[in-house]
Order: C-alpha cells, then structure tokens, then sequence
C-alpha cells in the first residue's frame, strides 16, 4: 500500500503542475487582441492609406492656425488664409479640422526619421489646424517645389474632417504664377470639391508670399 499511495501521490503532483503551466483563458486571449491592434496602427504605414489616419496623430490642442513649416526650413516663406463655407456659400464651417503636407524646396517629401503612419510617407512638412467659428484658417509654410520630373505643378494636398463628419480630400493648393496650372491640369484634377484651388500669391514687405483661398464645400 505504502508503494500505490507514492504513485498515486506523485501522479496528482504531476496533474497539478501541468495544470499550472498552461496559459489562463484571459492570457490566451489577450494575445490575439495585441496582434489585431498591431495590425490596425500598421494599416496606416501605407502611401495609399485610409484618409482617416491622417487625423491619427494630431496635436491633443489645435487654433485656426497650421505650421507646416518653422522659420528653419529652407525656401521661401508662404502664407494661406481663408475661410470654409458650407454648400450655401454663406455659413463659416467652424470647428472642421484641416491635414496638409507639400514638398519642400527641392520637389520631395523629405522625412525626419520620427514620423508615424502615413506621415512616414507625406514627410515631415505636414500639419493641422481647425477652423475658428468664422470658418477661418491660416497656413504657414515655404513655398513648396514642383516634383524634380516637373510632372505636376507645386502643390499643397489638403484634406478637411467637418465636425461630426466623415473627412475627405479637398482639390490641392496650386499656385497661379506656376505655367503648370493650365486647362489640360485643371481638366484632370482628382475632385472638384473646393474649387480649382488656385492661389493667387504676392511677397509683403517681408518677403513673405501671402494668399488667400475660401473654400465652398458644394
């Protein structure tokens, strides 16, 4: 007896210990849900990302003023204001968030190194701003150069998140002194939504290019 008390002793022993070893059923389960949200941040390290995330990794506090670029970045300096209406042409559309990234001076979308999502593809001359409630923005930036293969006329991309809304990509800022503006670039623009998107630009006493761009949203 003293020799089947020892086996049956040892076996519950051995019973106990497997039992021990294997993960809990939250443990098992909390590993898919890190990979899924691994999966879900990495959607957005793609050129041709959801527009959503370019509203991912926005500051936690936004004015009605954009930097895209500090006074340290090379080229020429550039101001945009505006208003956003709604289709009727008169209401401001007021708390709307505003994403855009250009080039800088020299045609490419030039990163840091610390970017994020889809920023690890815009560059690092990008930013946002939310309209105040008359429906007013303003960019600060440099003038952004044409891509080096002159396939397109220098451009701003914008995308605007009306308040509650769904977002959605806007006709890019181009410029009316750039003779790639022309019919046949107007003819194959992407969206017409907010106009042509041409600016007219003139340099200040500060050797500033200033424009001014309102955007209907018909």
């Amino acid at each position: 007896m003293g020799i089947e008390k020892h086996i049956w002793m040892s076996s519950l022993l051995l019973l106990w210990l497997g039992s021990a070893c294997e993960p809990s059923s939250s443990q098992t389960q909390h590993q898919p849900e890190k990979a899924t949200v691994q999966t879900m941040a990495d959607s957005c390290d793609n050129p041709d990302a959801a527009i959503e995330c370019c509203f991912l990794n926005m500051p936690q506090k936004l004015t009605s003023t954009m930097t895209i670029a500090g006074r340290a970045e090379p080229g020429e300096r550039l101001v945009i204001s505006g208003r956003i209406f709604k289709n009727d042409g008169k209401t401001p559309l007021s708390n709307a968030l505003i994403y855009a990234y250009q080039t800088d001076n020299t045609g490419h979308y030039t990163k840091k190194g610390i970017e994020t999502g889809v920023q690890k593809w815009h560059g690092h001359l990008h930013g946002w701003c939310k309209t105040d409630q008359n429906g007013s923005y303003e960019i600060q930036s440099i003038r952004p150069a044409r891509y080096p293969d002159n396939s397109m006329p220098a451009h701003i991309h914008a995308a605007i998140k009306p308040e509650n809304t769904a977002p959605f990509y806007i006709s890019d800022f181009v410029f009316k002194d750039d003779d790639l503006v022309t019919d046949k670039y107007l003819a194959s623009l992407f969206t017409d939504l907010g106009g042509t998107g041409i600016v007219t630009v003139q340099k200040n006493a500060n050797n500033t290019w200033i424009g001014k761009r309102d955007i209907v949203l018909k």
